[in-house]
């Protein structure tokens, strides 16, 4: 699974480096801040990690409150609407994959107050290392914090293979090509 996941990592920031590089000075031009957002969350064996996102929203956000759930949320900036709508925003975690931080399928890791909220049933999610894309981002439950649909991840956990991860890379491509309708 590691290999599997450097391998498609690094192929994947080759091939996008051209869009990343104009995703990057958009964000700069649209408005004043960092390029990437950074932000603590819990990785495998509960060891804190930098998730990395290109910035969507202003640098006036707080850094750990409820994710927008509307696209006219004011926080989000202009390119940050569709960043978020295509799910570009989520692209700079590959630099994590590479890092070892975060597979490209797993549980979504999670800010550290909200694993302290985590009933014990839960702590399974820590126990493997967290993706970019699961069996989640992909349900229609996905509009609900993942806290609240964590049997998405417990499910994941308990029944992965290599032919599901391809499966669920798969769904999230094509899902991200419509626009994450």
């Amino acid at each position: 699974k590691r290999a599997m996941d450097i391998a498609i990592a690094l192929f994947l920031v080759i091939l996008g480096l051209p869009i990343f590089l104009i995703i990057a000075v958009c964000i700069k031009l649209d408005s004043p801040g960092p390029i990437l957002f950074v932000q603590k969350r819990v990785g495998r064996n509960g060891e804190l990690f930098n998730i990395f996102k290109f910035r969507s929203m202003h640098l006036s956000s707080p850094t750990y409150e409820t994710s927008p759930t509307e696209p006219t949320d004011p926080r989000i900036t202009r390119v940050g609407r569709l960043l978020r709508r295509t799910g570009l925003d989520e692209t700079a975690q590959l630099l994590n994959v590479l890092m070892g931080q975060m597979s490209l399928v797993g549980p979504r890791p999670e800010m550290p107050f909200l694993v302290e909220r985590h009933i014990r049933q839960h702590r399974p999610r820590l126990q493997v290392t967290p993706g970019i894309t699961g069996l989640w981002q992909l349900s229609t439950d996905r509009m609900f914090p993942i806290h609240q649909n964590t049997h998405y991840d417990l499910f994941y956990i308990r029944n992965r293979n290599c032919c599901m991860d391809a499966a669920i890379l798969l769904h999230t491509l094509l899902f991200a090509m419509r626009g994450g309708v």
